[in-house]
């Protein structure tokens, strides 16, 4: 039987019972995390727990267990049997549960808290083929930088990408390419590595965070710098980052071949980098 957190205990998955006035069911009121599990360690636990932090204070929502989350995310690998296999662990806290209202309830209730572990195969495949994904205008609110779980225009848009046999759906705002429905995307253009610098309209992925580290380290040169929809032409690499997907490259966007329709050089040593060091966490 799964065993998930759920306000500070640990209970059998079927058995939780979530309020129907709850905000998160109401109005999308909460946050988010994912962190994935390399068999013996969580890749860059501390900057998912400052991201966390971060959503929480934007959305005013005050959860004072959030430094607890590594610990409650290493008893549900082992409740659930998981800590010898790739898994993952999804965190959701909403403001709580009270009559619906528009503003926030007064007094303030108390965060509902949730997480739940799965044992996660990762597509090794499409890593090394890569992917072609669509372009489409990005219809989402202007706090993308909120890892909210208000995530109806990600879902449409993703799912339209999968209707037609695409692996990702890649935003353009005000003529500049943004990210994806659930990933951040770079490219490269004469050598030099882009990407869309943070701000409201992106979130700020922990593994786009490490992989532009590891472009530095690797001398790559780096520009935080939006690319224009009308530059496709230009771009001769691209790929895209989560926590699930880690590098996979792009070889199609928009029904653009990029470069030479594969894996390019600058993608293939990124991925290899981003890959030796998760081989040396792992000793």
């Amino acid at each position: 039987m799964e065993t998930a957190y759920f306000n500070g205990n640990f209970l059998p998955k079927d058995e939780i019972k979530i309020s129907p006035d709850d905000r998160g069911f109401l109005f999308a009121d909460g946050i988010y995390e994912v962190v994935r599990w390399y068999e013996g360690f969580f890749y860059d636990m501390n900057s998912h727990i400052t991201r966390l932090k971060r959503s929480l204070r934007e959305l005013r929502i005050n959860w004072p267990d959030a430094d607890s989350f590594p610990t409650f995310a290493n008893d549900l690998l082992k409740l659930n049997k998981l800590e010898n296999r790739p898994a993952m662990v999804y965190l959701q806290v909403t403001r709580g549960a009270a009559r619906r209202s528009h503003s926030f309830p007064p007094p303030e209730v108390r965060p509902t808290s949730y997480a739940y572990a799965w044992a996660f195969i990762p597509d090794i495949q499409l890593k090394e083929t890569g992917i072609k994904v669509m372009l489409k205008e990005d219809i989402r609110w202007s706090r993308c930088d909120i890892k909210s779980v208000a995530l109806l225009p990600n879902t449409l848009s993703f799912q339209e990408a999968c209707e037609n046999g695409l692996k990702e759906c890649i935003f353009v705002r005000n003529g500049l390419i943004t990210e994806g429905s659930h990933s951040n995307i770079f490219f490269v253009i004469d050598g030099t590595l882009f990407t869309h610098p943070e701000s409201n309209h992106v979130l700020s992925g922990i593994t786009r965070k490490n992989i532009l580290r590891i472009a530095q380290e690797s001398g790559i040169r780096i520009r935080e710098e939006a690319v224009q929809e009308n530059r496709i032409r230009f771009v001769r690499e691209a790929f895209i980052t989560n926590t699930s997907a880690e590098v996979t490259p792009v070889t199609e966007l928009g029904g653009n071949t990029i470069g030479e329709g594969v894996p390019g050089p600058v993608t293939r040593l990124i991925r290899d980098k981003f890959e030796s060091e998760i081989k040396a966490f792992k000793g």
